[in-house]
């Protein structure tokens, strides 16, 4: 039923009368301009993008050019074509440090971003028609870049440089995501997001982390960004607990690899290689449950 709609919407665009529309001599940008401001109020959003694009066509260089650019990128929007609102968007921004619509364009390209992030799709080689098959995350993230850039000190910067610092994590791009957390933190660290970078830095940890897959590096890290959250924020004590129990989770995971190994050399009657994997697991994690099977499985090997 979705295939149909957008086909039926498709051909509605394509043989719209804009593309064989002539306009007479004694028709005038203002005309037109009146007619697109009533179908943008009136939510019409076919007839919108009639009207813009024959200002932008026909008198590209009067001064309603640039509101028939912001319409354009509105109506699109509303059609849920994300990519083309996002073009028009950009050239309604372009050579113009101070737009009209500055904020409310900068809000619109805020959420084409979160809807590229959260799965919506763009047309294959930048066609205008077509279907929606390509992931657009970079897209997200390059919006996200000129948000950020754009506004720096705005609300939405932050919460773009989150979302980017979210896709980075979602994309298993691991260093760039925990760096694109710490610039939060470090730029804005009195916000909520800030406090919440630290859980998600934590939870970069933790991912990287398997008990067959063991950096004693990233444990390290995860020390670490405890130490400088408690530092912060001394007063976040159910956060701070929160870092901790994946701290322990991830200890967890390094001393179930090592008590496998040690497994494996109890079977192979090689009891002292056992043992000593027992103790680096008591030594380095005795408050895992690890610890306890090891020290349960030592005291039965020293026995013997």
């Amino acid at each position: 039923m979705k295939l149909i709609k957008y086909f039926l919407l498709s051909c509605c665009l394509l043989f719209s009368p804009i593309y064989s529309y002539q306009v007479t001599p004694n028709q005038t940008a203002y005309e037109f301009f009146t007619q697109a401001n009533h179908a943008f109020e009136k939510s019409e959003w076919i007839e919108v993008i009639k009207y813009s694009k024959i200002i932008i066509q026909k008198f590209p260089n009067t001064s309603f050019t640039k509101d028939a650019l912001y319409y354009l990128g509105v109506a699109y929007f509303n059609l849920k074509d994300y990519e083309i609102s996002n073009k028009y968007f950009t050239r309604y921004l372009k050579d113009d440090f101070n737009p009209k619509y500055f904020e409310e364009t900068m809000h619109y390209k805020y959420s084409i971003a979160h809807f590229f992030k959260n799965g919506a799709k763009k047309r294959m080689f930048n066609w205008k028609k077509g279907p929606k098959v390509v992931a657009a995350e970079e897209d997200a993230i390059l919006i996200f870049d000129e948000i950020i850039a754009s506004m720096p000190n705005h609300e939405i910067a932050i919460r773009a440089l989150f979302a980017k610092s979210e896709l980075l994590f979602d994309d298993n791009e691991f260093k760039d995501a925990v760096s694109s957390f710490e610039t939060l933190i470090e730029r804005f660290e009195k916000h909520e997001l800030a406090i919440e970078s630290f859980i998600q830095i934590q939870k970069v940890y933790l991912k990287q982390t398997t008990y067959r897959k063991q950096d004693p590096n990233v444990l390290e890290f995860a020390k670490l960004n405890i130490e400088k959250f408690k530092e912060m924020h001394p007063l976040e004590i159910e956060k701070t607990k929160v870092l901790e129990d994946m701290l322990l989770e991830m200890k967890e995971k390094y001393a179930t690899g090592f008590l496998e190994i040690a497994d494996f050399y109890e079977k192979t009657k090689k009891n002292d290689a056992a043992l000593l994997y027992y103790s680096k697991i008591l030594e380095s994690f005795p408050e895992t449950e690890s610890a306890k099977i090891a020290k349960s499985r030592s005291d039965k090997l020293h026995e013997k």
